[in-house]
């Protein structure tokens, strides 16, 4: 074909018809830009399919990812609503006279209150989405709005729960030490109490914290933290249903 054209504009020139071969070299440029044109149109068309395509993997990966991140901030947040309720609860007994008290009652909030719940959050998908700036890909704003919000909000959250297990063992942990029996609790709730046995010294009552200025102080603080946390939970778990809802939107439109 290319030698046809040739020897086409060789013999114009020869038989020096000018006005012709113009025409013929325009002819020849909008072919060649014509060509161009295809050949972008079929690239473009080309790098679309492929993006399409990666958005969906990556979609579905993320879509697996905060599945597994719901059902962990379900636990950790039913986990710290208990811890709460129970501190609240100690709030509450606080008497000069404790006796009226159940002493198992008071073990198992007391062991409900030790803990300090931390969420261990899966976020690979998402860091390397970040990194590689693929998120750059997803056409709707919201969603891509949540994905770049995540990696601040888990940092507060982060905060939260480092506040908390400060607290707790700079303070709370302190008391028990020293004015309870740990083993006490544990032989009942930790659920190693075969393991561990139960202790061979005098009973200790553990209702004794509910006359302690110290205690009801280190209480009302730990009620404080643990407000603040659980709100952070639940924040972040209504974040990842509607991102959970909106990475299943997006595969579903594919």
């Amino acid at each position: 074909m290319i030698k046809f054209f040739r020897q086409f504009r060789e013999s114009i020139l020869m038989k020096n018809q000018k006005g012709r071969y113009f025409k013929y070299a325009i002819g020849e440029i909008l072919l060649v830009v014509i060509g161009i044109l295809i050949a972008l149109s079929i690239n473009n068309w080309n790098d679309m399919r492929i993006q399409k395509k990666n958005v969906f993997q990556l979609s579905k990966r993320l879509l697996e990812e905060t599945k597994r991140n719901i059902a962990d901030f379900s636990y950790n947040h039913e986990f710290a609503l208990k811890s709460k309720n129970s501190v609240l609860l100690m709030l509450q007994l606080m008497n000069e006279d404790y006796t009226k008290v159940d002493k198992r009652l008071m073990d198992s909030l007391i062991f409900n209150a030790l803990t300090s719940p931390t969420i261990d959050f899966n976020d690979a998908v998402l860091k390397e989405a970040l990194s590689t700036g693929q998120l750059a890909n997803f056409k709707n704003d919201s969603l891509k709005n949540i994905l770049y919000s995540i990696p601040t909000k888990l940092s507060e959250l982060k905060n939260r729960e480092k506040s908390l297990l400060d607290d707790n063992t700079a303070y709370f942990v302190p008391l028990i030490y020293k004015h309870t029996s740990l083993r006490q609790v544990d032989y009942q709730f930790s659920g190693f109490g075969d393991a561990i046995k139960k202790s061979n010294l005098k009973e200790t009552d553990n209702r004794v914290l509910l006359q302690m200025r110290e205690f009801e102080n280190v209480m009302d603080n730990q009620f404080y933290l643990f407000n603040r946390l659980t709100t952070n939970y639940q924040e972040i778990q209504s974040l990842l249903q509607t991102l959970h809802a909106l990475l299943q939107k997006q595969i579903d439109a594919h």
